[in-house]
């Protein structure tokens, strides 16, 4: 299969799950409004999907099989390179990840960079994560993100359902199966403040939520900063109906759940 292939076949993998997503607001848009916002957040994330893919792969060839799971996602910030002349539409690293690792009060801390190019663009890539090293510890997530970050309740944001089926079919469509998505507990366990029956939904979700209800301008820097988890129920025993609701700035991007800021747009 060719890159440019590739590349439209992950970007409709992604939209398939957000389109799901889009389509639960209120009021609900149009189908093919919804389609198109989908199709366009799908693909503003996709460098940083891919990025993470590199970085998941390196971490689990040098570190244990399972150094993975209990990974929480901080940032993710994708700045445009300047593109070649003549550069090919391809999907690639054009680099291995660089990893920079640091402890900081029973954490530790992993700023990882990448570049990858994406329809003939490149775009560099930082997540940064954290992982518990001290099970003693309480959970402390909000101190790893921005302390003192100011929250006022949106009036005019979007509502959106998030259920565990969307976060699975994201799992799923990204490769990111981080049991703190995947399995009720781990994502308490590993530092957020999430019920026994409820997983953590991946950050580059809500990142590709944002850009669909709130896209940046062309080429424009995207600075993700995740303050909270955005906790999604688990039905026990085969029910169903449970789902998390998301309120999405159209301005800014910002997202919330309740009371509770997740997803900061800068």
């Amino acid at each position: 299969m060719n890159s440019s292939r590739l590349s439209d076949d992950a970007v409709e993998q992604l939209a398939a799950v957000l389109a799901g997503v889009l389509g639960t607001g209120s009021p609900g848009p149009p189908q093919p409004e919804t389609r198109r916002a989908a199709l366009r957040g799908a693909a503003l994330v996709l460098p940083a999907v891919m990025a993470m893919r590199q970085v998941q792969e390196r971490m689990r060839t040098h570190d244990e099989p399972a150094s993975w799971d209990g990974l929480l996602h901080r940032r993710c910030l994708m700045r445009p390179c300047s593109v070649r002349a003549g550069a090919s539409k391809v999907l690639q690293g054009t680099g291995g990840p660089v990893v920079r690792r640091t402890g900081r009060a029973g954490w530790e801390l992993i700023r990882t960079t990448v570049e990858v190019r994406v329809g003939g663009g490149s775009w560099q890539v930082t997540h940064e994560l954290a992982r518990r090293t001290s099970a003693d510890l309480p959970a402390m997530t909000g101190k790893l993100t921005e302390p003192g970050t100011a929250f006022d309740p949106m009036t005019g944001g979007a509502l959106y359902r998030l259920t565990y089926g969307d976060v699975a079919a994201w799992a799923e469509a990204t490769g990111d199966r981080n049991a703190i998505h995947i399995l009720p507990r781990r994502a308490a366990a590993a530092g957020l403040r999430t019920g026994p029956d409820a997983v953590a939904a991946h950050g580059l979700l809500l990142g590709a939520l944002s850009l669909a209800v709130a896209a940046p301008s062309s080429q424009q820097q995207v600075d993700l900063r995740f303050i909270g988890s955005a906790d999604v129920p688990v039905a026990r025993c085969g029910g169903g109906g449970l789902w998390a609701r998301l309120c999405v700035d159209a301005a800014s991007g910002d997202i919330a759940q309740g009371r509770r800021l997740v997803l900061r747009r800068r």
